[in-house]
C-alpha cells in the first residue's frame, strides 16, 4: 500500500513537472506582455531618495524636481525627498537595489552612479538599477586667478608637455569630475594623466586656493562665474560640447580651441531593478513634461544648469560614461573595480 502511494505521488510530480515545462515552452514561444499602468497610479506618495546630505548639488536637484512635478500638477501625489548620505552615494544605491520592483521609489543621483563603484569598488552601480532619465547637466570650468601669467590653454599645454608636474591643479576630490576634466585635457595633448600634480580640496575650499595663487590652475563648476564676473578669476575653457549661452556666451570651450575635451556632471533619476515598464514610462513622460515648463527653464537659468534631458538613450550614455571614466581612472591609478 505504501509503495503504491509513493508511486502515485511520484507520478503526480512528474505530471506536474511536465505541465510546467509545457507552460515554459508556451511562454518562451510567446513572451509575456508588459502589464499596463494601473488607472490609479500613483495612489500614494512617492519616495525620492537623495544619497547625499541636504544642501548639496544633488539634493537641490532632487528637491527642485519634486517640487515642480507637484506644483505643475504633473504628478498628483506628494513626492517626499529623503536624504540617505553615505560612501559617495553607494548607500542610496544599495537601498534602491533592495527595493526591487517597487513602483513608488526613485533615486536622484549624479555621475556618482558611475564613478563611485569604480573608485571605491562598491557593490552596486547604475547597472543594477533602472535608468529613467538624465534631466540636466553641469559643465566644468578651467580657470586661473586674475593675475596669473597663464593666459591660455596653449600656455598650459606647453608647460605640461615640458613637465607634467610643473603646474598644480586644484579642484574637488580625486576621481571627481574636476579631476577627470584635467585628465581628459592631459590625454588630449598626449600627456600621461598620472603625472599631473592634482591637489584635491573638500567643499568650496579650492576657490580661495585658486584666487590666492596656491594652485596654478583651478577647476570647478559653472558657479565659478560669480568669481569670473567679479574679476577675481579668468576662464581658460568650459568642458561643454558647444559654447553656452547667457552669462557664458563669451567664454570659450575646449573644443573650439582645438582640444577634444567634453565632460558633463549630469543629474538623473533611477528606479529600483525590475521596476514595471509602464511605471518607468510614466516617469519618463512626467519628466519630459516638466522640462518643457517655464518654471523649469527658470530653474535652469537660476542655477546655471544646462538642459540635456535624455530618457530613452540614458542607459547607452551611462555605458559610454562607464567606459570613459573606467579607462581614465585606471590611468590615474584610482580604479578599484
Amino acid at each position: 500500500m505504501l509503495k503504491s502511494f509513493r508511486a502515485r505521488r511520484a507520478g503526480a510530480r512528474l505530471a506536474a513537472a511536465a505541465l510546467f515545462c509545457i507552460g515554459c515552452h508556451a511562454f518562451a514561444a510567446e513572451p509575456a506582455k508588459a502589464l499596463p499602468l494601473p488607472a490609479d497610479y500613483p495612489n500614494r506618495y512617492i519616495e525620492l531618495t537623495i544619497p547625499f546630505a541636504p544642501g548639496g548639488g544633488v539634493d537641490l536637484f532632487g528637491r527642485t524636481v519634486a517640487q515642480l512635478l507637484n506644483e505643475q500638477k504633473i504628478v498628483s501625489k506628494p513626492i517626499q525627498v529623503v536624504n540617505k548620505p553615505g560612501a559617495g552615494g553607494s548607500l542610496g544605491m544599495t537601498l534602491m537595489v533592495q527595493r526591487r520592483g517597487d513602483p513608488y521609489n526613485l533615486l536622484g543621483i549624479a555621475i556618482h552612479a558611475v564613478v563611485t563603484p569604480l573608485t571605491l569598488g562598491t557593490g552596486y552601480s547604475y547597472k543594477d538599477m533602472t535608468p529613467i532619465a538624465k534631466v540636466f547637466s553641469e559643465y566644468e570650468m578651467m580657470v586661473v586667478r586674475a593675475e596669473s601669467p597663464i593666459k591660455s590653454l596653449r600656455d598650459v599645454e606647453v608647460a605640461l608637455k615640458k613637465d607634467p608636474g610643473s603646474l598644480s591643479f586644484g579642484g574637488a576630490s580625486l576621481g571627481n569630475s574636476d579631476h577627470i576634466t584635467v585628465a581628459l585635457f592631459a590625454r588630449a595633448i598626449g600627456v600621461d594623466p598620472a603625472g599631473l600634480n592634482y591637489i584635491p580640496y573638500s567643499g568650496g575650499e579650492s576657490n580661495p586656493a585658486i584666487i590666492g595663487g596656491h594652485v596654478d590652475v583651478g577647476m570647478g563648476g559653472l558657479d565659478l562665474i560669480t568669481h569670473v564676473e567679479s574679476g577675481r578669476m579668468r576662464v581658460l575653457a568650459i568642458s561643454s560640447p558647444r559654447r553656452l549661452g547667457g552669462r557664458f556666451q563669451k567664454l570659450p570651450n575646449f573644443v573650439e580651441q582645438g582640444y577634444d575635451v567634453v565632460n558633463e556632471n549630469w543629474r538623473g533619476l533611477f528606479g529600483p531593478p525590475e521596476m514595471p515598464p509602464a511605471v518607468v514610462q510614466y516617469w519618463k513622460s512626467a519628466l519630459g513634461k516638466m522640462v518643457q515648463s517655464a518654471a523649469w527653464k527658470a530653474e535652469l537659468d537660476r542655477n546655471q544648469w544646462v538642459n540635456t534631458f535624455e530618457a530613452d538613450g540614458f542607459r547607452a550614455a551611462l555605458d559610454r560614461d562607464n567606459q570613459l571614466y573606467g579607462a581614465l581612472l585606471k590611468q590615474l591609478g584610482l580604479l578599484k573595480q
